[in-house]
């Protein structure tokens, strides 16, 4: 990279255990076949409606976890300086001994944990959650004022998994107030599946991003499914089929209703952006047996970010976040730009 970037992340930490769901057992060890879709998987369960059944689950990997770490460790990989915020253990677990020495951690309580189980078309994410509810305004001003020089004068500023961070509005409120108004230095925000969160959770939050437009660049990452919830409250219309047109035009509508600087979506092979300007729209390929799936979007934020940092095309900056995440998809490792 021309310029040594920095970038200050917030606010979650995971430890993250990676499963498979066995289907039949033929032996001990890795001797089983898998469960490999989600519906099949359903069905399991369904057919245990007032009976019982028994799902065994097979430990692939004990890894870092969460929205804020998984993200910086993506970007310390392309050699972005970052200061680390977030629940990573008390003091730090072991597991974030990983972390790249690029990365300044600062932890400001226990991680949560995700059991991941992962299928050729998808995962199950299932979440211990309870030790984020102590990650409020109060906890984090001492530790931002302690590392204020690091976290202000950084390029980027991405505050992630707002879904899970119950208390994380007035956190966004909290790190507004010590924003100083300059454009030229990005806010990116990851809201993590808020389909648990109350619709007026969800609308409450939109003013608070197109607050921060008035001090930084502002730009929201949605998958497929976010996008669909976010519309849905926007009281937008979108049509069933999912052409390229109807991408486009649901990632301008989320944009325009929104008044955010710049929107885009992305699911498992197609990704679409959108800002003031153009929109614009990128048709991938699909991983069709993936080496490991939890993650990816994570790796696809990282690969827009650091495009946009280096004022990439906005069609670039997708095209850079696909070839990354799809690379980790299909290998499981960050892909050598």
């Amino acid at each position: 990279m021309e310029k040594n970037f920095s970038i200050f992340v917030g606010f979650d930490g995971f430890i993250d255990h990676i499963l498979l769901a066995i289907d039949r057992r033929f032996g001990p060890g890795n001797h089983f076949q898998k469960i490999e879709k989600i519906q099949q998987f359903a069905e399991r369960i369904a057919n245990a409606s007032g009976k019982s059944t028994n799902i065994e689950l097979f430990p692939i990997e004990r890894r870092i976890g969460g929205n804020g770490p998984i993200l910086a460790q993506t970007l310390a990989f392309y050699g972005v300086d970052i200061a680390l915020l977030g629940a990573l253990g008390q003091p730090i677990d072991p597991i974030f001994q990983d972390l790249s020495p690029k990365i300044h951690p600062i932890s400001i309580g226990q991680p949560g944990i995700t059991h991941a189980i992962e299928f050729e078309d998808g995962k199950l994410l299932l979440g211990i959650t309870h030790a984020l509810d102590n990650i409020t305004p109060q906890n984090i001003a001492e530790p931002i004022q302690k590392n204020a020089k690091n976290i202000f004068a950084c390029d980027a500023f991405c505050l992630t998994n707002w879904t899970m961070i119950i208390h994380m509005n007035e956190i966004l409120d909290f790190f507004w107030e010590k924003l100083e108004t300059d454009r030229r230095k990005i806010a990116f925000f990851d809201l993590a599946d808020p389909e648990k969160r109350s619709p007026e959770d969800i609308l409450s939050l939109i003013p608070r991003l197109r607050r921060y437009a008035q001090k930084c660049f502002t730009i929201l990452g949605l998958n497929l499914k976010e996008a669909e919830q976010i519309a849905r409250l926007l009281r937008y219309r979108f049509p069933q089929s999912r052409s390229t047109e109807s991408l486009r035009e649901l990632c301008a509508s989320i944009q325009n209703r929104t008044s955010i600087d710049e929107v885009f979506i992305h699911d498992a092979a197609r990704c679409t952006a959108a800002n003031n300007a153009e929109t614009a729209f990128v048709e991938g390929f699909f991983v069709e047996h993936p080496k490991t799936i939890t993650g990816a979007g994570d790796h696809f934020n990282a690969g827009y970010l650091l495009a946009k940092l280096q004022k990439k095309s906005l069609q670039n900056c997708l095209l850079q976040a696909h070839k990354i995440s799809g690379h980790f998809v299909a290998t499981g490792n960050c892909l050598s730009l």
